[in-house]
């Protein structure tokens, strides 16, 4: 027997034919606008790269904000005029029992937003329709019929006043974590802004860690296979986003190299980074063969403070410390907090998550209790 709400909110969610022929050409150039957009986005990529870096004037400013929103108006009218919603169904990994999603976006963070939901990342699709943005106002009702626990609305900003539903919750869909260096301020200071980490600092000395120079070329290999990609299977497993070895690689030729080594000289762990413009950034880390007792033993927090120490003393006006999933809950974002991290809005991505329980179900809501989506962030044009 066919599901009579499941069927009830497909008929709603349906194309009408005058959509269709709206869409018709901007279905039939998929290929070409998918290659503009990735056009486009190097280019943009570049010059946000570039404003981030400057010093902080209100040039700098005015040109990151500007191309900002020129990055995310065009991506919207590129490949955001429709839109994905899936329904799925499975375990939830908060409390007992199943959960009900209905997702609504382009999927930037479906990986991770599956994987945050549903045991082991694993869940039924019970249904995918494609639909029109200017779908959104009306949506609402036709997602209630879906008897869905939580729907998660992945949009542009441009987008989110189409949508005239309720919300519990929002977040951008990516934010960066900054260490910004105040005027006058030392080495003692700055220390003192890590936050609670009488304990990590006990664990390396007592560890014995010094920091030592790699060879960027010559030990890349050694990082790439044997610290970075162990690391970040183990740390993010089924939404492990692992770089290309050969764009690392050219990376790491215009970066430094170090490692974390044992008094015995044994090289437990490593960074790269660099020094672009004003800014220091943290590019990428990794722990020998992925093995957590290294990151039990402080390893991992031997790196923030010998990196963060080392973009005061070459004269940054900050430390990029990488990109974050939007959510206090979230472990990476806990830690790089606790070490005086402070979040951003991340200028390269465009949209923004917006939650609504429909039915006030209990697991839902005791999940976004559990993540608590971060609201509210200083723009990155003003940092």
């Amino acid at each position: 027997m066919v599901n009579e709400p499941l069927t009830t909110g497909m008929q709603r969610l349906k194309v009408k034919g005058w959509e269709r022929a709206l869409l018709a050409p901007y279905r039939l150039t998929s290929l070409m606008r998918h290659r503009l957009d990735r056009f486009l986005k190097k280019i943009f990529t570049q010059w946000i790269r570039l404003a981030f870096d400057a010093p902080n004037t209100w040039f700098r400013g005015f040109f990151l904000g500007t191309t900002t929103a020129l990055w995310r108006w065009s991506h919207f009218f590129l490949r955001q005029l429709e839109l994905d919603v899936y329904l799925m169904q499975g375990e939830s990994t908060i409390g007992e029992g199943g959960i009900r999603v209905v997702y609504v976006g382009d999927k930037l963070r479906y990986r991770y937003l599956i994987n945050r939901l549903f045991v082991n990342g694993e869940a039924t699709q019970e249904g995918h329709w494609r639909v029109p943005f200017w779908q959104l106002a009306g949506l609402g009702e036709a997602l209630e019929s879906l008897w869905a626990d939580l729907v998660i609305f992945e949009l542009p900003e441009v987008v989110r006043k189409v949508y005239k539903g309720k919300i519990d919750a929002e977040s951008p869909d990516s934010l960066q974590m900054i260490f910004a260096f105040r005027p006058g301020e030392d080495e003692e200071q700055i220390v003192g802004r890590m936050k609670s980490q009488k304990e990590a600092f006990r664990r390396f000395r007592k560890a014995g860690y010094r920091i030592v120079e790699g060879d960027s070329t010559r030990d890349f290999s050694f990082f790439y296979e044997r610290m970075h990609v162990p690391y970040i299977k183990g740390r993010h497993g089924g939404y492990a986003d692992i770089g290309s070895p050969d764009v690392m690689y050219q990376l790491c030729k215009q970066a430094r190299l170090r490692f974390v080594c044992l008094p015995d000289g044994t090289r437990i762990a490593g960074t790269l980074s660099m020094m672009s413009g004003k800014v220091y950034h943290g590019l990428f880390m990794g722990i020998l063969d992925g093995d957590w007792n290294h990151v039990r033993n402080g390893a991992a927090g031997f790196i923030y403070y010998q990196e963060i120490l080392s973009a005061y003393r070459e004269g940054a006006r900050l430390f990029d410390g990488g990109e974050v999933m939007p959510f206090e809950g979230d472990g990476v974002f806990q830690h790089k907090h606790l070490w005086g991290f402070e979040p951003i809005e991340n200028p390269w991505h465009t949209n923004h998550l917006f939650f609504w329980t429909p039915n006030g179900s209990e697991v839902a809501r005791q999940w976004l209790v559990t993540y608590r989506p971060i609201a509210k962030v200083r723009p990155a044009h003003i940092c």
